[in-house]
């Protein structure tokens, strides 16, 4: 009985006549497996180092430092486009009224209009006084 087969051992399931070999061999066989049990976050918490904890502690500090820096810089480039655009805007005043003054000096200065308030207060051209200037 020394050389028993497997299917042997199977048939005798509920033999309480075997030898203690084949008792060991049998046990070895029907050994049941082993099951893992999913561990919870804070036993696997616990099984790592300080190292681990603090490293992963740095991680999700720097994560959050990060965020909150790229918001920040959001703000700040808004603000910034925003004082932009309120000096532009400055700038395209001041521009549509100096060419709205210049257009008015070129109204005034006409010589058409000048020889016309001349001649209403009363004064004369000399054409011996005038001198083409360029």
């Amino acid at each position: 009985m020394a050389e028993l087969k497997i299917k042997d051992l199977h048939t005798q399931l509920y033999d309480t006549n075997l030898q203690p070999d084949q008792q060991k061999v049998y046990e070895e066989i029907h050994r049941p497996e082993v099951i893992h049990v999913p561990t919870s976050p804070f036993t696997r918490l616990a099984k790592l180092s300080k190292l681990e904890k603090w490293l992963t502690s740095a991680i999700i500090f720097g994560a959050i430092a990060l965020g909150l820096l790229a918001i920040n810089l959001r703000t700040q480039i808004s603000s910034v486009e925003n004082t932009i655009t309120t000096i532009q805007n400055k700038i395209d005043d001041a521009n549509t009224t100096k060419t709205d003054l210049q257009q008015e000096k070129n109204e005034l200065s006409k010589t058409e209009r000048i020889q016309k308030i001349a001649e209403e207060k009363g004064l004369s051209i000399k054409e011996d006084n005038l001198r083409n200037v360029k």
